[in-house]
């Protein structure tokens, strides 16, 4: 074969590669757990979209009446909310895409692709016990204060995967659930079964599915926070870089693979916090690490069109005094909500905007001394 033809097969077999990586982009998220040695447990997480998603912080009581979707237009599962939640909604859903309660139980969706995963096929006869992908965070949050407690509560249900109107797709998902005691695990639906699994590293991401996650591990068992000493190859002695090279080859790229294994390498190597405020800041600094700046990872919408992966908002929940931060891509400063200085007794699901505004910043130009 002549290296013109080579050349040639080579541009396209590079040109298919790109393109289907580039038409089957999806939500790049990440979540981590930081845990006090005090007992705090604090959860951050960065939501990333291609499109905006118009997100508001949802503030919902107790005592709310919810009905889920079911499909071919049927209602589902009916219930009554035992507990009040805050968490963002997003997708003209009015529904939370994750959240805190007031008992301390955090779950959060985090977007799969088509083919990783595949929600049951719901019967009709079972509508009346199904919960949509689309409701299964208000659904959880609404009726349990612990893993445990919706690890029970899972086989007397059906999850359906419905299509999203806002964005004419179904939204395939998993979710990270996690209590204040720290208890931490992942649900999914794999070729239609649901399974919960416990989460022994702390971190989470999008595809492919958990396990798979936890042993894509194995191949950066090497890695360490300790740095390296120069070495000797032959005559030659290899100075050392500097500082970090015990995590030289931690992937940097922003694939779910890579953002799991650099979240859970970090996250188990930071030093432990002592209490709940200094797990906020740490949860802060690593969350950080993950976020996405617009233009680089582009993808391609079914219209042809270029989108831009970002991050729209990051969240920062503490479990122990009921509290949950967030920031915007454009207000990069970090707002509060304190639960104790909110009513869950109220009739009515009440929203804090989050909009796209830009951040101010505090003037310190006259601390100069």
């Amino acid at each position: 074969m002549s290296v013109s033809k080579v050349k040639y097969l080579t541009a396209i077999f590079f040109f298919f590669v790109v393109t289907c990586i580039l038409q089957n982009s999806s939500s790049a998220c990440t979540g981590i757990q930081v845990k006090a040695k005090d007992g705090a447990v604090v959860w951050a997480r960065s939501m990333e979209f291609g499109s905006y998603i118009d997100s508001a912080l949802m503030v919902s009581p107790l005592g709310m009446k919810w009905t889920s979707p079911a499909p071919n237009e049927a209602k589902g599962l009916h219930w009554t909310a035992k507990y009040g939640f805050v968490g963002p909604d997003g997708f003209n859903l009015h529904v939370p895409l994750e959240g805190m309660n007031e008992k301390g139980l955090y779950v959060g969706g985090f977007w799969m692709k088509e083919g990783e995963t595949k929600f049951p096929d719901v019967k009709q006869k079972d509508y009346s016990r199904t919960v949509a992908q689309t409701h299964f965070v208000v659904w959880a949050l609404t009726n349990f204060s612990t893993v445990d407690e919706l690890k029970a509560a899972l086989p007397k249900i059906t999850i359906a995967g419905l299509k999203v109107a806002s964005i004419n797709k179904v939204i395939y998902c998993h979710w990270s659930v996690m209590d204040s005691t720290g208890k931490i695990a992942a649900i999914e639906s794999i070729n239609g079964k649901v399974t919960i699994t416990d989460n022994p590293v702390g971190v989470f991401t999008n595809s492919p599915s958990f396990e798979w996650h936890l042993k894509n591990l194995s191949q950066y068992i090497n890695l360490r926070p300790e740095n390296v000493a120069s070495t000797k190859l032959g005559k030659y002695k290899v100075l050392s870089l500097g500082e970090g090279t015990g995590l030289l080859g931690l992937p940097g790229d922003f694939t779910p693979p890579s953002r799991f294994v650099r979240a859970a390498i970090l996250a188990n190597s930071v030093l432990q916090p002592e209490n709940a405020d200094s797990a906020v800041n740490v949860a802060m600094n690593l969350i950080a690490g993950t976020n996405i700046t617009r233009g680089i990872s582009k993808g391609i919408t079914d219209n042809g069109q270029p989108e831009y992966d970002y991050t729209q908002w990051t969240t920062v929940y503490d479990t122990s005094r009921k509290a949950v931060y967030v920031r915007t891509y454009e207000d990069q400063n970090y707002k509060v909500v304190h639960f104790n200085k909110l009513s869950f007794a109220g009739k009515k699901n009440l929203t804090i905007p989050l909009g796209q505004a830009y951040g101010s910043y505090d003037d310190i130009s006259n601390q100069a001394k």
